[in-house]
């Protein structure tokens, strides 16, 4: 990792340089990314947004109301939500002869075995990866709003303010990611940062019973894959006991879509969101400090 230390007028020049960094391929090799560090002004803290992860899957009856409740939810709560839906577990099967993708992804695995450690009767949603008596998740899709509220109520504010920018490089044929985390106030925890790509409006079957299968179904927010490991994030700033209020961490990194990969190919990046989210790294305290979202193409 490449770390330099600057002054907040010689921020112009970090981010012309950052713009300059190679792509690194969606394999998640990370050799080329760049970051730095600087202290500037102290900012007005940042509304917490909330971070809903859904367990999901295509051969779950009850799913699409879970669905349905999620987009409600959004409407009522727009720019305080953000959405990923990850189909990993069981009910995740493709329909054989129907299904066009299989949505299951290894990362979406490792999700549930390492870093919840259970799934839920599907759909069930996590809320800012907060432990909710001894579990993550939360089944019975009429009780989501309620537990929203705890959350948000929770944490009206986050210590750290997120800018996450995408801009796909004709050039090079890769799209080029740029995460500003800005802390405003001082804080001692070790954090992490995230980023996941998600994709919604993707067309496919889903089973509405046994004997009904709709074939032009809509999924949204479907979880694709984890830019950073997927367990652990992208430890930040770790050599610092104590982040003070405006210190600012920048954090430039790129990737390409594999149009060889038979999943990868059918990916629509016009239909994309790149999801940058910092979690605390306590193996006990896995909270979700903040998250903020942007299009893969603005």
């Amino acid at each position: 990792m490449k770390k330099t230390f600057i002054t907040a007028a010689s921020i112009g020049l970090l981010f012309f340089a950052s713009c300059k960094e190679h792509g690194v391929p969606i394999s998640l090799s990370e050799a080329t990314a760049t970051d730095s560090t600087y202290v500037g002004a102290v900012e007005t803290p940042q509304a917490k947004r909330v971070m809903m992860e859904e367990l999901t899957g295509v051969i779950c009856p009850n799913c699409p109301q879970g669905a349905i409740k999620l987009e409600e939810m959004l409407a009522q709560n727009p720019e305080a939500i953000t959405v990923v839906s990850v189909h990993a577990g069981n009910l995740t099967d493709p329909i054989p002869g129907k299904s066009k993708q299989d949505f299951r992804t290894e990362d979406g695995e490792n999700m549930i075995k390492q870093v919840w450690a259970e799934q839920g009767p599907k759909p069930c949603v996590a809320f800012d990866r907060l432990l909710i008596g001894d579990k993550y998740f939360v089944a019975g899709y009429v009780s989501w709003p309620g537990k929203l509220i705890d959350a948000r109520n929770s944490f009206g504010t986050s210590p750290v303010k997120l800018s996450v920018t995408s801009e796909y490089n004709d050039t090079k044929g890769e799209y080029e990611i740029g995460v500003t985390v800005k802390y405003t106030e001082a804080v001692s925890e070790q954090h992490a940062l995230h980023l996941f790509l998600t994709e919604d409006k993707i067309i496919d079957v889903q089973e509405l019973s046994a004997t009904n299968i709709k074939e032009d179904y809509e999924f949204n927010h479907v979880f694709r894959k984890a830019i950073t490991p997927v367990v652990i994030g992208k430890p930040f700033l770790t050599d610092m006991a104590t982040k003070e209020a405006g210190r600012v961490y920048v954090y430039h990194t790129s990737f390409k879509i594999d149009e060889t990969d038979e999943r990868q190919k059918l990916w629509k990046p016009e239909n994309m969101k790149v999801i940058l989210f910092v979690t605390q790294t306590r193996p006990d305290n896995k909270r979700i400090v903040q998250v903020q979202e942007t299009k893969l193409i603005p």
